[in-house]
C-alpha cells in the first residue's frame, strides 16, 4: 500500500486532472481522490463514466453529478452548502484540467469565498502539453483560450501579442472546423510584421494519432492543410506563437504622424470605437503595449475627437 492510498481524503473541494487522451497519464493520487470523494462533479455524466470505466473503476451514479458551464447560481450555492457541512466534492471535466478553459472555476470562487479548502490534484493540460514540445526560449506564456472566431478580432489579438512586453508566447485551443481558417489568418499576420516568429501546431496530444508541426507561419499551415487533406477534420489542436521581442519599437518613434501606424495605436482605435471608456482603453493599451500611460492618453484624446 502506498503512502497515498494509507491518507484520509479531508473534506473540501478537490480539483482533479483527467487524462486528455492517453489513459495512461491517470495518476494514482487522482484515483484516489475519485473514489474516496463524496462527490464527483463533471460536465457529462456519460462521457465521464465510460471514462472512468475505461481507467477501470465507477463512482456509482449516486455520487456523480452533472456541473457544467451553463450551472446557476443556486447550484453552486447548493454544492457550496454541501462542502460547508463537511463533505468532500472531487471536480473533474471531460478531459484535462478543470477550470483551465473548462467549466469549474465559478465553483473553484464561490469555494474559496465561503471558506472551503480546495485542493489540486494536478495532471495533464493541453497548454502545458504543447509548450513543452514546442521548443520555445521565452520563459512566461500567455494562455488566450479557444482562438478568437471572429477575423477583425483574430487580427487585433495578434497585433497586441506581437508588440507585448508581458510575454513573448502565446497559447490558444482550436476546433479541426476552425484551424485552418485560424492557421491562415496567423500566417498573413506573421509574413506582414514578424516571419520570424515560431509557430507549433499540436493536434490530438497524448493521443494515438498525435501529430506535432513546428516552424515557420508558412511551414506549419501547409502541413497542418496536408494533415487534413490526408487525415480528414477530426482531432482537437492546440496552437502556440513565439514573436520575437519588440518592446523597444512598441515603445519608441510613434509620436504625432507615426503614431498610427503602430499597433498599439490601431488598438487603441479600435477599442474607443467599440465604445470603450478613454480611461479604460488608455490601460489597458498601456499595459498590453508597455507604452507610457501620457503618450497613449495624448493619442486617446485625438482619437475621441
Amino acid at each position: 500500500m502506498n503512502e497515498t492510498n494509507r491518507q484520509i481524503l479531508p473534506p473540501g473541494l478537490w480539483v482533479v486532472a483527467t487524462p486528455i487522451g492517453n489513459l495512461g497519464d491517470f495518476t494514482p493520487r487522482a484515483r484516489w481522490a475519485l473514489e474516496h470523494a463524496t462527490w464527483v462533479l463533471c460536465e457529462d455524466t456519460r462521457r465521464t463514466a465510460h471514462l472512468f470505466s475505461a481507467l477501470g473503476f465507477s463512482v456509482g451514479k449516486g455520487r456523480l453529478s452533472r456541473f457544467d458551464a451553463h450551472a446557476d447560481p443556486k447550484t453552486v450555492e447548493k454544492w457550496i452548502e454541501v462542502l460547508q457541512r463537511g463533505d468532500s466534492i472531487a471536480l473533474v471535466t471531460d478531459a484535462g484540467t478543470p477550470s483551465v478553459s473548462d467549466p469549474g472555476s465559478v465553483l473553484v470562487a464561490a469555494a474559496h469565498e465561503g471558506g472551503v479548502r480546495v485542493t489540486p490534484v494536478p495532471g495533464v493540460s493541453a497548454v502545458s502539453t504543447l509548450l513543452s514540445v514546442a521548443g520555445f526560449i521565452g520563459a512566461s506564456f500567455n494562455f488566450g483560450g479557444f482562438f478568437p472566431r471572429k477575423q477583425s478580432e483574430q487580427v487585433r489579438v495578434l497585433q497586441a501579442a506581437s508588440v507585448s512586453s508581458l510575454s513573448q508566447v502565446y497559447v490558444w485551443f482550436e476546433s479541426p472546423h476552425r484551424v485552418q481558417e485560424a492557421l491562415s489568418v496567423i500566417e498573413g499576420f506573421v509574413l506582414e510584421h514578424c516571419p520570424d516568429a515560431s509557430v507549433v501546431a499540436g493536434k490530438e496530444l497524448t493521443k494515438l494519432h498525435e501529430k506535432i508541426f513546428r516552424g515557420s507561419a508558412t511551414s506549419v499551415k501547409n502541413h497542418v492543410d496536408q494533415e487534413m487533406t490526408s487525415e480528414g477534420i477530426l482531432g482537437e489542436w492546440c496552437i502556440g506563437i513565439e514573436f520575437p521581442r519588440r518592446r523597444e519599437e512598441a515603445i519608441s518613434g510613434v509620436d504625432g504622424d507615426e503614431a498610427n501606424k503602430a499597433p498599439w495605436f490601431l488598438a487603441l482605435s479600435c477599442l474607443i470605437e467599440e465604445g470603450v471608456s478613454l480611461s479604460r482603453a488608455v490601460k489597458r493599451v498601456s499595459q498590453a503595449f508597455g507604452v507610457s500611460k501620457n503618450r497613449v492618453y495624448e493619442q486617446s484624446l485625438k482619437i475621441g475627437k
